[in-house]
């Protein structure tokens, strides 16, 4: 995605702004006595209630889940709400969808450049505007830091004390931070504000992750959800992957992932680090290797 200028990856502030059981908030929006209930949207095609796209956290919670039809979702929760996608012309139109999409992207690129990854994720460059606020009003000076600010997780973070907001609270505003945590911070703050601008503008919930690279930043925003944020400092980048099993990664959930696994016995991307990149050349091509 597009940078203000060239430089290097850890001094880029990266948001991926993920969407919670986004259909299914769309439709709670269109129905708001759906709020709070067990719901799932399914798919135009009814064979066996619909194949299920999207499920509330509510239905969750009796264990319904994506994989299944909605016969099969009524046969666990029989208080379920199933609402089928809208049908144009004989196939499921999702224009509803789409156009809510955009509604959170026009309320994202306020602050900086955004890349729509799906209808209900999007990447947000933050390079330029928490460079600005660092230089005009860094957290350090602020008076007061936001309550869904210091909600934030922050990956790596040594827990002092009983209440880890403000744990949270003084990694947010050290003084004597580096450089790149302290840009971290500003997009920490910058898209906690965002997100309460979706949701008092839209109704909808969003949870996000914040990091110096796309990669990083999409691995932590499913790490804590609905309605989170997760921060990955660069000092904890190392022991993030070390654990992180291989199919977590992006390009590597398929075939390539499944090779790995049989040919050279890699599970976690700390496995895959022990084999230099021509080793991994040798299996898989120069390219990608």
């Amino acid at each position: 995605m597009p940078v203000a200028r060239p430089e290097s990856s850890d001094s880029r502030v990266i948001a991926h702004v993920d969407m919670d059981c986004f259909y299914v908030q769309v439709e709670q929006r269109k129905q708001p006595s759906l709020r709070g209930q067990p719901a799932a949207v399914v798919q135009y095609n009814s064979w066996q209630g619909g194949g299920l796209i999207a499920v509330s956290y509510e239905a969750r919670k009796f264990g319904v889940k994506r994989s299944m039809r909605g016969d099969e979702a009524k046969e666990v929760c029989p208080e379920i709400h199933l609402v089928q996608v809208p049908v144009a012309r004989g196939k499921a139109d999702l224009n509803s969808y789409r156009n809510a999409g955009s509604e959170v992207v026009a309320i994202l690129s306020r602050r900086g450049r955004c890349e729509r990854a799906s209808i209900d994720e999007v990447y947000l460059d933050l390079t330029i505007a928490a460079e600005a606020m660092l230089a005009d009003n860094p957290p350090e000076c602020l008076e007061t830091i936001s309550e869904e600010a210091v909600k934030s997780h922050v990956l790596g973070l040594e827990v002092v004390g009983t209440d880890p907001r403000e744990n949270v609270r003084h990694w947010l505003t050290r003084s004597d931070a580096s450089h790149r945590d302290k840009l971290l911070a500003c997009g920490a703050l910058i898209v906690a504000e965002l997100r309460l601008q979706v949701l008092e503008e839209t109704e909808f919930t969003c949870s996000a992750g914040i990091a110096h690279n796309k990669m990083l930043a999409k691995l932590a925003s499913g790490m804590n959800k609905p309605a989170q944020q997760t921060l990955v400092p660069f000092s904890s980048i190392s022991k993030l992957l070390e654990t992180l099993p291989i199919k977590k990664m992006k390009q590597l959930g398929g075939k390539l992932g499944t090779s790995l696994q049989i040919d050279l016995g890699v599970n976690t991307v700390g496995d895959l680090l022990q084999f230099s990149e021509e080793k991994l050349q040798e299996y898989y091509g120069i390219n990608t290797g």
